[in-house]
């Protein structure tokens, strides 16, 4: 189990750090499935049993509903990213990128897919690049709030903890819908940085948005045993020493703005 350790000492498993991915990866704006609805009497058959199949929590209805949806239009890139959506929730990862790969070639590559793939690398541990399709997402459209959630989570996974903060802050200023997914990455970053009050603070505004998020509750009651077991750091004029700076790679690129 991978482990880090914060700038006071604490051990936060990976444990949150799959919470943070899983989290990261559950948003979607709503624009995106109405754009996606199908049109023509059979169609809309198909996507009132889809909506039905997503109400019941019924995932391989809603993949099979889906596929069948896909199929008929492989070269809709808003079709294509909902399926691979689907699939990725139900962690079929490989398929995903497969359907998603050709919305991403050159100039004409589709915003939404990109960013989708940027989630699907996020699931399947591959967070460079990960962290290259968030990117290439940034510079298309530096409003898409879930390309900085998605390049944040890359982000933290590489350890570039204060770039992760950055993006996920840059991703709160251009949210659509419900924040509570980019803040409880926020919170996470921060405690890996060692901001455990901050952390909680952001923690609790995201419990008041969506009070049944149960990642949420569980990373509040992680951070709060956290900093109720501190142990303050030694100072010189106590007649301690200072712990030294845990090594850290060298800062990446900023995220792109266009």
């Amino acid at each position: 189990m991978t482990q880090i350790l914060t700038r006071h000492g604490f051990l936060l498993t990976s444990m949150m750090v799959s919470a943070l991915a899983l989290g990261a990866c559950g948003t979607t704006g709503s624009s995106q499935s109405a754009a996606a609805k199908p049109s023509g009497s059979v169609d809309t058959a198909i996507e009132k049993a889809l909506d039905q199949a997503e109400a019941q929590g019924d995932v391989q209805q809603s993949i099979a509903l889906m596929e069948q949806v896909y199929q008929r239009d492989t070269s809709n890139p808003v079709v294509a990213t909902r399926f691979a959506r689907a699939l990725r929730e139900d962690e079929q990862f490989n398929k995903a990128r497969l359907v998603l790969d050709p919305h991403m070639k050159g100039d004409k590559a589709d915003t939404e897919a990109v960013t989708e793939m940027s989630m699907v690398q996020l699931g399947l541990g591959q967070y460079k690049e990960a962290e290259q399709y968030a990117r290439q997402a940034i510079i298309a459209d530096d409003n898409n709030g879930r390309a900085y959630l998605a390049l944040g989570t890359a982000l933290d996974a590489q350890n570039y903890h204060e770039q992760a903060e950055v993006a996920f802050r840059r991703g709160l200023d251009h949210w659509k819908g419900d924040p509570a997914p980019i803040l409880n990455n926020l919170a996470l970053n921060l405690a890996s940085q060692g901001h455990l009050e901050e952390a909680l603070g952001v923690l609790e505004k995201a419990r008041k948005l969506s009070p049944r998020r149960l990642e949420i509750e569980r990373n509040y009651r992680i951070i709060s045993t956290l900093q109720e077991t501190a142990i303050p750091e030694a100072s010189p004029a106590a007649g301690g020493s200072a712990a030294p700076p845990a090594d850290a790679p060298a800062p990446g690129k900023k995220p792109n703005r266009s």
